[in-house]
């Protein structure tokens, strides 16, 4: 009789290999057909960025599945009230509304997110109202002296992925220039210096309508 295979460690290998090493390895090995051979006729080269391109949407898919693992797991983790830290706590008031501008501006400066359920705990409150206002925001988020360690650092780049696709017009972070926080995702928004170029953003966003 076939043994069913109890060893976890095993099966999260598999599972790595199969969601993001396959695909990473097929990705890479496309990008270089493409950089070592640039005379390749159309018809070849199309086929590599299309294999490339399928590579890609099964790393993202597979990060998503990862994030929502995380998400869901900080759910049940009954331990994780325990690990709460105070710096979140006590910024019960960590956002601002200012409604004739259509802009919310989220406090997370000195805040340090060690794990997803502090992560999610931040984001549940600031989507909460999003959805209680029933309309899409502009962010301006102050991130100086924050810290997301790298136990947080999935689900705070899959929340903030979602907040921006779901419920923002727009999102302006501002820190000082050279300060050392690293923000997941930060590549993908606006990161200016300070307060006033973050609020001076935002209306540009307005005029051109970009976002």
């Amino acid at each position: 009789m076939a043994q069913t295979n109890k060893n976890p460690t095993l099966a999260l290998s598999t599972k790595v290999e199969e969601d993001f090493v396959g695909p990473l390895t097929a990705l890479r090995g496309a990008l270089e057909i493409l950089r070592d051979y640039p005379d390749l006729n159309e018809r070849k080269r199309n086929g590599f960025v299309s294999n490339a391109l399928r590579s890609c949407h099964r790393l993202e898919q597979a990060v998503n599945d990862l994030a929502d693992a995380v998400y869901a797991a900080g759910e049940e983790d009954e331990d994780a009230v325990d690990v709460l830290q105070p710096e979140v706590e006590s910024h019960s008031e960590f956002f601002v509304v200012h409604d004739d501008a259509e802009i919310m501006e989220l406090e997370f400066a000195g805040m340090v997110f060690k794990n997803s359920k502090t992560v999610n705990d931040v984001f549940d409150t600031i989507e909460a109202h999003v959805a209680r206002s029933g309309k899409r925001w502009y962010f301006v988020i102050n991130m100086e002296g924050c810290s997301i360690w790298p136990e947080a650092w999935v689900a705070f780049a899959h929340r903030g992925k979602k907040l921006k696709i779901k419920s923002s017009r727009g999102i302006v972070r501002f820190q000082s220039i050279g300060a050392e926080t690293s923000v997941p995702g930060s590549a993908d928004e606006d990161h200016v210096a300070t307060r006033e170029a973050a609020f001076a953003r935002i209306e540009e966003m307005k005029m051109t309508g970009t976002g």
